[in-house]
C-alpha cells in the first residue's frame, strides 16, 4: 500500500511516497514525513491550530487510504 504527497496536498510540489503493509503504516509514515519536511507549514501557528491541523490531516490522510 503506499500514498502520494501530491494526493495529499496537491501543489504542494511534494514527490514524497508513503509505502507500508497496510493503511496504519501508510498513514504514519506520511505523518512523520509531513512533521519533519513540512514543519514550516506550521509556524506561527497557536497550539489549538496545530492541533485542529494535525486532525485534519489525519482524517484527510485516513479518508485517502479508505478509498483504495
Amino acid at each position: 500500500m503506499q500514498l502520494q504527497g501530491s494526493d495529499v496536498v496537491p501543489g504542494l510540489g511534494c514527490d514524497y511516497v508513503a509505502h507500508g503493509d497496510d493503511a496504519a503504516e501508510v498513514h504514519a509514515a506520511m505523518m512523520a514525513h509531513g512533521a519533519e519536511v513540512h514543519s514550516a507549514l506550521m509556524e506561527g501557528k497557536t497550539s489549538e491550530e496545530m492541533t485542529r491541523a494535525n486532525e485534519e490531516m489525519d482524517d484527510h490522510i485516513l479518508g485517502l487510504l479508505s478509498q483504495d
